[in-house]
This record gives structure tokens, sequence and C-alpha cells, in this order.
């Protein structure tokens, strides 16, 4: 590690980064920024969210040092933060820093790096926290059950894009000297979808899952649960968009309160986005209003204190996830999970042990399936999550980066 106050030993570069975004890939680079940090690495995070007058804020604490930037707030934000940061990155490089490693985000490290020319050379790893899955599983549901008119455009331009995360994709892959991939059916999909790389990609990929502080909430999840008699507590997390399956979980409540006459569940949705109006349509048009409870956006340590106390199963049918931050917490928690069976799930719920698995889209198998998953006992879930501790799961890049400079 640098014994320069002033040099970083690594550079963290991310256009999402709190408070700029709250969500799972900006909460993955912040944890390990801190975790980093803490272990005594000097860590620079080349972040968003500052204003037009102050084009360039710095602040620090300890061994982190937080530089933001201004870019407009307008899709494609990770493109236009790449072409901005990547001017800021050359005069650093160039004359004031000589960091060890630089970790980036999928699709923006060829941008920054292209015309480049660094001397000594870096240990460029990049983190790739999804594939092109996501736009296959968005478009073939549309295609196979007439959804399209509940995409918004803000969804549908995201995966729009798909072409060119395509091409960036294999850019980045190209000029990176190791992989980090958020889960194993990550790289598997890498693997399948650039098959020609697929030798590269299982020699220098590593799997590091999202770190949590897992005995912080094993702890909650077991101190301060309140279960009320004759009420089980569902709760849907996550942005209210078609693809994060915020309309299966509404119509799987609906199924089971009116075609299963279980009147003793309710769901809690704890998220905002484009689909709050149809909404708070279909829970008038069903006079489901005494079973379905909106939460809004509540801030993280608040949203994870009303989950551990309240809720006793969370129902997250998403089409695709990488590594589902609100999945792996809530078992942390001891909260079993009810998804679809799909390829991002078959890694994280384990059927009938922290949680079930319904065919998709069956409705009717993911309202059963919520009334089983009530059942399964605290400490079995909770048990589960322990491979997600971050001392576990940091520890692999911290490793990757130590053994690599030696």
């Amino acid at each position: 590690m640098s014994e320069n106050n002033t040099n970083p030993d690594i550079v963290l570069l991310t256009h999402e980064y709190p408070p700029y975004v709250f969500g799972g890939v900006a909460t993955y680079m912040k944890n390990i920024a801190e975790w980093l940090s803490q272990r005594g690495w000097k860590v620079l995070v080349i972040a968003g969210k500052t204003n037009l007058q102050n084009r360039l804020v710095a602040e620090r604490k300890g061994n982190l040092t937080i530089v933001r930037i201004y870019f407009p707030e307008m899709p494609p934000r990770w493109f236009i933060y790449s072409l901005i940061a990547r001017n800021l990155l050359k005069n650093m490089l160039m004359s004031t820093i000589t960091p060890k490693a630089i970790l980036t985000n999928g699709l923006t490290a060829w941008l920054m790096f292209r015309k480049l020319k660094i001397n000594p050379p870096h240990l460029l790893i990049t983190v790739f926290h999804g594939s092109m899955y996501a736009s296959i599983m968005m478009f073939k549901s549309m295609l196979n059950y007439r959804n399209i008119g509940k995409i918004f455009p803000e969804e549908f331009l995201y995966f729009a894009e798909a072409p060119l995360h395509d091409t960036l994709v294999k850019r980045d892959l190209d000029i990176s000297d190791y992989y980090v991939f958020v889960a194993k059916h990550v790289s598997r999909e890498f693997e399948q979808l650039y098959r020609e790389k697929s030798v590269k990609i299982r020699e220098r990929g590593k799997i590091v899952y999202p770190g949590i502080e897992f005995k912080y909430l094993a702890k909650l999840g077991q101190n301060v649960k309140t279960r009320e008699k004759n009420r089980n507590i569902v709760a849907f997390v996550g942005r209210l968009f078609y693809s994060k399956g915020a309309i299966y979980a509404v119509k799987s409540i609906d199924y089971l309160v009116n075609e299963l006459r279980e009147k003793d569940f309710e769901l809690w949705i704890f998220g905002k986005g484009p689909l709050e109006p149809w909404l708070k349509h279909y829970v008038k048009k069903k006079d489901l209003s005494r079973f379905v409870k909106t939460h809004g956006f509540l801030p993280r340590d608040k949203l994870l204190y009303n989950l551990a106390k309240y809720v006793d199963v969370l129902l997250y049918p998403s089409l695709y996830e990488a590594a589902p931050l609100a999945v792996i917490e809530s078992q942390s928690l001891g909260i079993p999970v009810v998804t679809f069976d799909l390829p991002w799930s078959q890694e994280f719920v384990l059927q009938g042990i922290n949680g079930y698995k319904a065919r998709y889209p069956d409705i009717t198998q993911l309202s059963n399936y919520l009334i089983k998953a009530a059942d399964i006992k605290q400490e079995k879930v909770i048990y589960t999550a322990k491979r997600y501790d971050r001392e576990i799961s940091f520890n692999t890049l911290e490793n990757l980066i130590v053994e690599t400079l030696t």
C-alpha cells in the first residue's frame, strides 16, 4: 500500500455512487470503496452528484477520497459520465497520481482508456453487474405475453441500448486485466454470449458477491421481529418497473386474496416508479386497498429495519437480476424469498430452504408459494446467507489485487 499520503492505491470509477443513485450498482461500489479504505488502502472515487456551478467537489474521510464531477442527469448517464470523467482521469494519471489498481464498471473502461497512454501501466479491473440477458428476458416477455403497453419509455430506452452495451462489453473484455462478476450466473452468461472470449473470462474472472454486513443483519432480524398472529406481511422492494416484476407481485396478491380466499396476507410495496398510476388503478379496481400498502422510497437503514421488524416473506418476481441486494439482505434478516424460476434466481433461492421459485409466469404457483414460504424457519434462511458476508466476498477482490501486484 502507498506510503504517500496523497497518492491513492486504488482509483474507483463509477457513475452510480450514493447519493447520486440508490440501487444495487451504487451500493456495491460504495461498499467496496469503504471496505478497501478501512483495510488500509488509499482509495480515490470519481463519481457524480454535484451541480453546474460546482463542477468538481472533493470530500475526504480517512483513506477514502471522493471526487464528484458534474454531468447532466439524462440517459445514457454512464456514457456522458465516461466522457467527462475521462478528461479528469487523464490529467490526474499524467501528472499527479500513480495508482496500483483501477476499478471501473462495465461499459465505461474502454470509453475512458481507449486514447489514454498511461505510463507506468496500471492494473485495470472491470466490474460487470449483469449481461445482455436483461434485454433478452424483457423482449421475450413483451412478445409472449403482450405486455408492451406496460413498458414505459424510461425503461424501454434503457434496454434499447442493448447493441451499444454489447459492443462496449467486448471492448472492456479486451482491455481489462481482470474481471469481477457479481454472481456466478453472470460469469456463465458472459461465457455463453461471448464464446470467443470464454477462455479469457474463465481465467481472468472472479466472483465477488455484494458484500453485506451479515452479522449485523442476522442479529437485527432475530432481535426486532414482531410477528402478529393471523397476519403475514409480504414485501416487494424495488423500482416500480415492468422488468422488476411489480405487476406480477400485485396480481399474485390479488389471486391470493380473491381466489384462494387467504385474507391474512398483506403486500407492502417499498419503491417508486412509472407503474404507480397503474398500481393505484388496479388496487382500486380489484378492491385491494386493505391488502396492498405503498410505502414509497425509504432510506436504506429505515428500509432494512422495517423489513426485519415486520416482513415475513419477500416477493421478488423480477425478470432479471445480477446479484439482487434486496434478496441477499432479506435472507440475512431471515426472510424467505418467493420469485420466478429464472436463471438468475437459481443461484440465490434454494427451493424450500430459503424460499421458493415458481414457474414463469405462473401467478397461481407464485401465490401458493407465498403461503408455503411463510412457514420456513428464520434460522434456516439466515444460514444460507453467510456466503455473502463482506469479509468473505470482498477478500476475493483484495486478494486478487495483492497477488497481482506482488
